[in-house]
């Protein structure tokens, strides 16, 4: 199939969707706030100020109203706010301009509650929060919003349709949801929330306000279809995909989805990573079918532990690092019972080389009696090319004993046979969380994790054979007079005490912090961590251990004034993380407004280092000479209100050089040098009907030259003049 197929997916998305037409209710979402259409709305206008968090009357006020019908929810802000920021950011991205945001609980339980952004430059944002305020940024919802200005005053207006959720059945003509709203001030650096509470409490969920509302019990389907037609420029040849998610709620409280040959992700791109230590990267997913409802399965644990990490699915073959694995299919049910919620998620993976297609299966339930909630997970996945089947069990179970303490706990169990060895592992968290006042909040957490304890078939841990204690707390300092030049100010503090199941003593570490935010919006932060003499298992991979003496790291930290033209942040780290020489690292990162609808970020990394050691899969510690550069940027701008583009750059380079070391414990290293880069130039137009058309060219490419005298220069033409993937994808994703 030759590069012109592009222009059928031109013609299919032109024929198809041109059609489609905006969801048509009483209210119509334009931005603005009519008086016939709100008239029957429930007003909420008691905010206060959660940012900086004083409790206090907001500077300007907020009227807040909604409304439902059949088909959802509709929420309208109106602010006054004669000073406004309207630069535009894209979907999911940190934002300089105002903006509102909405929290729904459509089960009133604090068990999951969705979150809505929108700003005044036109940018979005989604998500859901979790048992407190577990949040999770992967969940794209299928939602309408639009935004206008008058005078003085701003305005927002939401539509989020019931099918966003299953949530239980309820008799009777009412029904209890509970929301939270905040709008955020940005050229007065001020949050305004209602009710009382805010993101960063342990408790965030279960604070909401409960409000009535009518009792639709919806049933809906929905389908979308992927169509992509990708030219690769490396490998002269073309390929078209076809796939389709399918979403039925025959109830309000039960959801099936369904994909086959789901979408990959052609149009996302991830970050690239500098990672030479033994703790894997945990990345992100933002495939459709894996964030939709996926709240239930979001189980987390200390350390970044997920038991259920989708981006191990259909991920790249075992025995061909290049080739990512197809997926045949995949479905996911959710049920939302009054007294339990259930769901099971099950994909299988085609196979890419040989019989090495994995096939996943994840079971959930969870229950809230009162102040108690308790669940039970359980993943199996079945690898035949290893031979090898993973069993992990979890038990779950939280206590809200008052207003101040949340007590937390969970026990792991994992089963993994491969080639008829057996292997069985234990884990165990215990977690409480204290909160005496607004401005305080302390949690203490001791978990256990034993030497066979392994989730990472289908979960994410990065480490086993573990014993810990955490302690953290911090305090926010608002109270400052009228005449003073401080906002804000914020204590953080954390140790942590660590041995090995073997009773072997690690390194204790300790980290502490002073935030200060004055009111002219300069921003600084101090902090030192330090690492306590002791024995290192992990980066020997666990063969083994070293002896480290005590290491520390100090920081410094700027953020410039924003909402500007140009704003910046920088940090800089003077550190130990050899044997007895120190480094150090710069960071910067800047954002320039070209205009209202054209924005550059830009990242810079700069690390010299006189001591570095790697470990490698034998349990050998190199020690090397370091020096990295790292660029990333990235260009979005809003061409109109249905399309936006997107050009995105990255490069790191490493040059490392092998030192000589007098510790047998350690080696010298062999000199070596990386380089990857990457480029995404991405154009999109948005439908009505919130279908999509993307056109997308690729550039990835890698260089690892071990020539001496090669400079960063070279290192950087090489991996753009040697592409391991070049390519141009047309596609397009029609909801019906």
């Amino acid at each position: 199939m030759k590069i012109q197929s592009f222009f059928i997916i031109l013609t299919v998305t032109i024929s198809s969707l041109v059609l489609a037409s905006i969801v048509q209710a009483k209210v119509v979402i334009d931005g603005k706030l009519m008086p016939d259409e709100w008239r029957d709305a429930q007003v909420f206008s008691s905010y206060v100020q959660s940012f900086p968090n004083t409790g206090e009357t907001p500077k300007y006020p907020t009227t807040t109203y909604l409304l439902t019908d059949e088909k959802g929810i509709y929420i309208g802000f109106e602010n006054y706010q004669p000073e406004r920021s309207r630069t535009y950011s894209g979907h999911d991205q940190y934002t300089s301009a105002d903006f509102d945001m909405v929290f729904i609980d459509f089960n009133n339980d604090g068990d999951t509650t969705y979150e809505f952004v929108a700003t005044l430059g036109g940018g979005t944002m989604d998500g859901t929060y979790s048992r407190g305020n577990q949040s999770n940024r992967d969940w794209d919802g299928t939602w309408q919003v639009q935004v206008s200005e008058q005078g003085d005053y701003w305005y927002s207006e939401f539509f989020i349709p019931w099918t966003t959720a299953t949530y239980q059945e309820k008799a009777g003509d009412k029904r209890d949801i509970s929301v939270y709203f905040q709008r955020y001030n940005v050229v007065a650096s001020q949050a305004y929330s209602f009710p009382d509470t805010h993101r960063g409490r342990k408790n965030f969920t279960y604070e909401y306000t409960p409000v009535a509302v009518d009792n639709y019990q919806q049933q809906s389907l929905r389908s979308t279809l992927y169509l992509a037609d990708q030219y690769d420029f490396v490998d002269k040849q073309n390929e078209m995909e076809l796939g389709l998610d399918l979403t039925w709620k025959p109830k309000a409280n039960h959801q099936l989805i369904a994909t086959i040959n789901p979408d990959f992700g052609q149009v996302e791109s991830d970050e690239l990573i500098v990672n030479y230590s033994a703790v894997e990267t945990l990345r992100t997913d933002k495939r459709p079918f894996f964030t939709e409802n996926q709240s239930l399965f979001d189980v987390q644990g200390p350390n970044s532990l997920k038991l259920v990490n989708t981006r191990r699915i259909g991920a790249n073959a075992q025995l061909d690092a290049g080739t990512v694995h197809d997926i045949i299919a995949a479905g996911k049910y959710i049920y939302n019972g009054s007294a339990v919620n259930a769901g099971v998620l099950y994909a299988q993976e085609d196979d890419a080389v040989a019989n090495d297609g994995k096939k996943f299966t994840s079971a959930r339930w969870y229950s809230s009696v009162g102040d108690v909630s308790f669940g039970q997970l359980a993943n199996f996945v079945d690898d035949p090319l290893a031979n090898r089947d993973s069993l992990v069990v979890n038990h779950d179970v939280r206590y809200q004993l008052n207003e101040q303490i949340n007590l937390f706990a969970n026990a792991i169990y994992s089963h993994n046979q491969e080639n008829l060895e057996k292997n069985i592992g234990k884990g165990l968290t215990l977690k409480a969380s204290y909160v005496p006042e607004r401005y305080w909040q302390n949690a203490l957490e001791w978990s256990y994790l034993d030497d066979a304890l392994d989730i990472n078939d289908l979960g994410y841990q990065q480490r086993n054979n573990l014993s810990n204690i955490t302690i953290t707390s911090q305090y926010d300092d608002v109270q400052f007079s009228t005449q003073s030049l401080i906002l804000r100010g914020r204590f953080y503090g954390e140790y942590h005490s660590q041995r090995n199941t073997q009773g072997l003593n690690l390194r204790d570490n300790w980290y502490a912090s002073y935030y200060l935010q004055l009111k002219n919006k300069h921003a600084f932060r101090v902090g030192v961590k330090q690492l306590n003499r002791g024995n290192d298992d992990l980066i020997t991979r666990q063969l083994g251990y070293v002896t480290m003496d005590t290491q520390r790291d100090f920081h410094l930290f700027y953020d410039s004034p924003s909402p500007a033209v140009f704003s910046f942040d920088m940090t800089y780290h003077h550190l130990q993380e050899g044997l007895e020489d120190w480094a150090n690292k710069f960071a910067l990162n800047t954002t320039s407004y070209f205009s209202d609808s054209i924005r550059l970020d830009a990242n810079y990394t700069y690390i010299d280092s006189d001591d570095w050691l790697v470990g490698n899969a034998s349990g050998q510690v190199k020690r090397y000479r370091r020096y990295l550069n790292k660029v990333y940027a990235k260009l979005v701008a809003r061409l109109d209100q249905h399309s936006d583009f997107t050009l995105t750059t990255q490069w790191y380079g490493v040059k490392a050089k092998g030192r000589s070391v007098n510790d047998s414990d350690f080696f010298a290293g062999a000199d070596f040098n990386v380089s990857r880069f990457a480029l995404q130039a991405r154009y999109r137009y948005k439908f009505n009907s919130g279908s999509s058309f993307y056109l997308v060219y690729g550039h990835n490419g890698f260089d690892n030259s071990d020539e001496n005298g090669t400079n960063f220069s070279d290192l950087l033409s090489n991996a753009v003049a040697y592409p391991e993937q070049k390519s141009l994808t047309a596609k397009v994703n029609w909801i019906f």
